[in-house]
């Protein structure tokens, strides 16, 4: 066990003694009880096992790539289904990016904090991550000065990345629009992670980069673990927007990377406009809970005088900063609330926010457990 960090060591050495422990960080969807329509998956995918076809395209299916057109039709951004490369899941994409924009020895603006999947995919194609701040003083807004300190000739993409893992920050009109003014002076791709855009708890429309401002090149990612709860199905997307050019080179790359592999599982393309059809009652339903459970979570914590959270405008995720001197490390805190109630939350550094005490927990846990875990989590802060 001598490379696994301290927390994790707790946590095998207390599960294997039998303590029940919460984990209160889980943004499975499945785990929280949400289940798209089984009598749907069913009824489609029966109807592609009769005939078993597979005649793939680098790209993915064309009528996939037509619904997913659709759906950002339906949102405003205009992108063509040429335009649309289908991969098995975020990682993949953000790898194929990573591989398309930038050569050892560039490097990459992605936010702090943010979830640490760029990490490892960055030392994969041995590209520098450079963090530029979102500001916790001001709402988790982006620090515009420090992304354009941090900007220089070997940039080649800065990722936004909206609703926020984990502080649940939504970027404004505003932010985009600078970020947006920014990437094209520089000659730099926006890569914009919006698989939590669903779960927007703002008012009015998302606000999408692609729609709002005029990226001369633009990747937006999504899919569909997170929109539709489908995590098992492994589809997800990347829809390119911008100058006709740079478009058209950038697609012609990510085709040849993809036809490299044909990741993308047969059945589940041939079924996605099925899904998007059917999805809006589910969706409606499910986007009000995962609501209703940030509202609870929210109840408890706001109660807490040792403790500051910033309202988190969308996705599953808050991230909690503690007032009191607890005269702990952010290790020993996670661990001594593990130890002590039975409740294992993320510290903050896990997301690069290394400034201050912070934790960080997911409200899409079920209702009893989440109420259950905050409540310990407040009470073992107020017990220090």
């Amino acid at each position: 066990m001598e490379n696994i960090n301290r927390i994790e060591q707790t946590y095998r050495k207390l599960v294997a003694a039998g303590k029940p422990i919460l984990k209160l960080y889980s943004g499975n969807p499945t785990e929280a009880g949400f289940r798209f329509p089984p009598q749907i998956l069913e009824e489609v995918y029966f109807k592609y096992f009769q005939t078993q076809s597979y005649e793939p395209h680098p790209k993915g299916l064309l009528k996939a790539r037509q619904a997913i057109q659709q759906y950002y039709k339906d949102g405003e951004v205009e992108v063509d289904a040429e335009n649309i490369i289908l991969t098995s899941g975020s990682s993949e994409s953000f790898l194929y990016l990573f591989s398309l924009l930038a050569q050892p020895g560039d490097n990459i603006l992605t936010p702090n904090p943010s979830y640490p999947l760029f990490n490892p995919i960055a030392e994969m194609v041995k590209v520098e991550l450079r963090h530029y701040s979102l500001s916790e003083e001001n709402n988790w807004e982006i620090d515009l000065s420090d992304l354009q300190n941090k900007t220089d000739a070997h940039t080649k993409a800065i990722i936004l990345v909206s609703p926020n893992n984990p502080t649940g920050a939504v970027h404004s009109i505003e932010e985009i629009s600078n970020v947006v003014a920014w990437a094209n002076q520089n000659n730099i791709a926006l890569i914009c992670d919006e698989v939590f855009s669903e779960f927007y708890f703002g008012e009015g429309k998302y606000p999408r980069p692609a729609a709002i401002a005029k990226p001369q090149l633009c990747f937006t990612l999504n899919g569909i673990s997170k929109m539709f709860a489908l995590p098992s199905l492994k589809l997800s997307w990347i829809a390119v927007t911008g100058d006709a050019g740079k478009v058209a080179s950038a697609v012609d790359l990510l085709e040849t990377m993809a036809d490299t592999f044909l990741t993308c599982h047969t059945p589940v393309q041939e079924v996605l406009p099925w899904l998007f059809f059917q999805a809006p009652a589910f969706l409606r339903s499910y986007r009000e809970e995962v609501k209703r459970r940030r509202d609870l979570a929210l109840n408890v914590l706001k109660n807490c005088l040792d403790i500051s959270v910033i309202e988190p405008r969308g996705g599953f995720y808050l991230t909690g900063k503690i007032k009191k001197d607890l005269g702990l490390s952010e290790d020993e805190f996670v661990i001594g609330l593990m130890e002590a109630k039975g409740v294992f939350v993320h510290p903050g550094y896990f997301y690069d926010n290394e400034i201050g005490l912070h934790f960080v927990i997911s409200f899409l846990t079920k209702e009893e457990k989440l109420l259950e875990g905050v409540k310990s989590l407040v009470s073992f802060i107020e017990e220090q």
